[in-house]
């Protein structure tokens, strides 16, 4: 039975030494039935913990873990242990037994190994386009038919909860869409309630429904993958979720100053600023572009092609020691000059740290 997540004011600390370390600082989450949520971040926020936590194997210093509205941990105590929560797990390393074919793999978690499971892990296997490989050994077998093993084991128990742990970066670069796009069909065929975690902002914007940053123990935006790359609460979340720019900008009578641009930003505040700007809200012309504003001259430091696009860095004339990352069309030359221009509307102001 598929189950919503409910973490309240969930915290957990680990001593270290003499010390002790809080890892996660009241959490307060909830991942509707059916949903895919995706949780990001850098290595030692808390992520993997959290994932932990949901699945029984820690347990919380204090707050509470529902099923639906069952409580399944709370401070100090787990009530449901984890082999009881009926959670499916795909970790980084994928955890296959190396003396197990694929199938008895995949059907080592299912209690019932009848005729009726063979048919039901055939049909997952065939889902997974792995059906021709179920006699195999995990040595004898791809990064990604692995990854397929670990998921398909984890949908035989006919999970409340999916988890993955990292799920794509132990697969090479070139199948790792194809991967993506996999697990979010699987999730939305099954309809199973999803967590993802990764500290790869491509893993969430291909899988999650709605994604959470988890910075310094706590949530610090929770939203569609779009809103978080669009609207960002902070430049720490903005550096998360994509690439950007950030300059030291003005805002004074309801105008932004950023370079040598001004913009409309009538609901910020007066003060000094830090502005972002994603390198595809960048333009770099000889003349202006309906829609866009200019930021002044600019210099081309370098010009690159990146397989899809070219990419260049340039710097403002009066300020050589600013780059800037700009996504282009066309390849520039070096120490060129030209006009940067930004789209208005793509201009994010974040407050001074």
């Amino acid at each position: 039975m598929v189950v919503t997540v409910k973490l309240s004011k969930v915290t957990k600390t680990f001593k270290k030494g003499k010390r002790n370390v809080e890892v996660l600082r009241g959490v307060d989450l909830v991942v509707e039935r059916g949903a895919c949520m995706g949780v990001l971040g850098p290595s030692g926020t808390g992520k993997t913990t959290l994932m932990r936590i949901i699945a029984g194997l820690e347990v919380p210093s204090s707050g509470e873990v529902y099923f639906d509205d069952k409580l399944v941990s709370t401070s100090n105590r787990i009530i449901v242990p984890p082999e009881n929560r009926n959670i499916g797990m795909v970790f980084q390393s994928w955890a296959l037994y190396p003396n197990m074919k694929a199938y008895d793999n995949i059907a080592f978690a299912v209690k019932n190994k009848g005729e009726e499971t063979r048919k039901k892990i055939e049909e997952i296997a065939e889902l997974l386009d792995i059906l021709h490989v179920l006699d195999r050994y995990p040595r004898e077998l791809s990064g990604g038919q692995q990854q397929r093993v670990a998921l398909a084991r984890a949908l035989a128990k006919d999970p409340s909860i999916l988890v993955l742990d990292e799920p794509f970066s132990n697969l090479d670069a070139r199948i790792r869409d194809s991967a993506r796009a996999l697990v979010k069909k699987v999730q939305k065929e099954f309809g199973v309630t999803a967590l993802v975690v990764s500290h790869d902002p491509a893993d969430i914007f291909s899988v999650a429904d709605v994604a959470g940053v988890l910075l310094d123990g706590n949530f610090a935006q929770v939203g569609s993958p779009l809103e978080l790359y669009d609207s960002p609460v902070s430049a720490s979340v903005a550096r998360l979720v994509g690439e950007i720019n950030e300059l030291d900008g003005v805002v004074e009578g309801g105008k932004l100053r950023v370079l040598r641009g001004v913009v409309e930003r009538r609901d910020c505040q007066d003060g000094n600023v830090k502005v972002g700007i994603r390198p595809e809200d960048l333009r770099v012309s000889e003349t202006e572009v309906q829609g866009m504003i200019s930021l002044g001259k600019v210099r081309v430091k370098v010009s690159s092609y990146t397989g899809s696009s070219f990419r260049l860095v340039v710097s403002p004339l009066e300020e050589e020691k600013v780059e800037l990352y700009v996504n282009s069309d066309r390849p520039m030359p070096i120490n060129s000059e030209a006009v940067l221009l930004a789209k208005p509307e793509k201009i994010k102001v974040f407050k001074n740290n």
